[in-house]
């Protein structure tokens, strides 16, 4: 019997019993002071959040709590995502493993190094995509030794988080956003992707922190120094977001929405600007009526910040 019934069993038969006895006293501590149940003295964990890189050099994150973690892609060499791991004082064996978005280089280079060198971690992803990075990349085969298949739409569990993959548009074998829920932290990634997806757009209303692409300004790319044949790749609905159609979109929802912090994520080295994406972006968000944050302590506000390409973001507590 849980002891939320054997309560209401109890007051329940105190009710029909009136004077029969006096009601128990409440347990008292050494101390002589009434003691507190443990779910009382429990603080939640508060979650964390940093990037390693982000852009086609490499792309890897971490998201997390003091007790438990989860890398999301593992595009970064694995010796600095661990130097930076340990100068924010974060232990590698709380992190449980990695979610893959899909199978390009960028996101899967150091996956199995990373694995390799920490046991206990799992690699989390569709078989589709799991099956993709064994034909695509010239990768240890041990590596199926690590992999735990999951399913889009269909929540799991680790540690703290529930996790949720979602289909996403993009030219890698299977791509997947994921919302990651823990307490009232609902952390939405959609990177590397050319559209935003019906589904995708189901879990960003819901967060409370989103990681997004702002890959490129459609105006750099055209007068750019990319062949034609890339240029429409990138451009095109399996492609990438460019600065516009992400910032149109995040206008059009943002001011319903109990969102407090946006990461702009993979933003091209030769088609974009970190300027030019933060102009574009809260430029729409202003004309929208959403109040940007100017300063790290407006948490009043909605914060807009660009995760840095080739270097570590700072460590974030949401």
């Amino acid at each position: 019997m849980t002891r939320r019934r054997q309560k209401r069993n109890q007051e329940a038969f105190w009710a029909s019993h009136p004077g029969l006895f006096d009601a128990p006293a409440a347990p008292e501590s050494e101390s002589g002071l009434e003691a507190l149940p443990d779910e009382a003295l429990a603080i939640p964990e508060r979650v964390r959040f940093m990037s390693f890189g982000s852009g086609s050099s490499g792309n890897c994150s971490y998201i997390g709590t003091p007790s438990c973690g989860l890398l999301i892609d593992a595009g970064v060499d694995n010796n600095y995502v661990m130097a930076e791991l340990a100068a924010n004082s974060i232990d590698p064996l709380t992190i449980q493993g990695i979610l893959l978005t899909h199978d390009h280089s960028d996101h899967v280079r150091y996956a199995y190094a990373i694995l390799r060198y920490n046991r206990h971690m799992r690699l989390y992803a569709t078989m589709k995509a799991f099956n993709g990075l064994l034909r695509r990349h010239s990768m240890s085969r041990r590596i199926k030794d690590y992999h735990t298949p999951i399913y889009k739409e269909f929540p799991f569990t680790v540690g703290a988080f529930s996790v949720t993959a979602f289909e996403t548009s993009h030219d890698g074998t299977d791509n997947a956003g994921f919302a990651i829920d823990c307490g009232d932290t609902h952390f939405v990634v959609t990177t590397d992707t050319g559209t935003i997806t019906a589904r995708a757009d189901h879990y960003i209303r819901q967060a409370t922190h989103l990681m997004i692409e702002s890959n490129y300004d459609a105006e750099m790319l055209r007068t750019g120094r990319y062949p034609q044949h890339l240029k429409a790749r990138i451009a095109s609905t399996i492609g990438h977001l460019d600065n516009a159609d992400t910032a149109r979109y995040l206008a059009a929802i943002a001011p319903g929405m109990d969102l407090r912090r946006i990461f702009l994520c993979h933003l091209s080295q030769d088609n974009n600007t970190p300027q030019t994406a933060l102009n574009t972006i809260r430029t729409a968000l202003e004309g929208a009526g959403v109040a940007i944050a100017t300063t790290p302590f407006q948490t009043d506000k909605l914060s807009v910040e660009v995760l840095p390409r080739l270097q570590s973001s700072p460590l974030v507590t949401f």
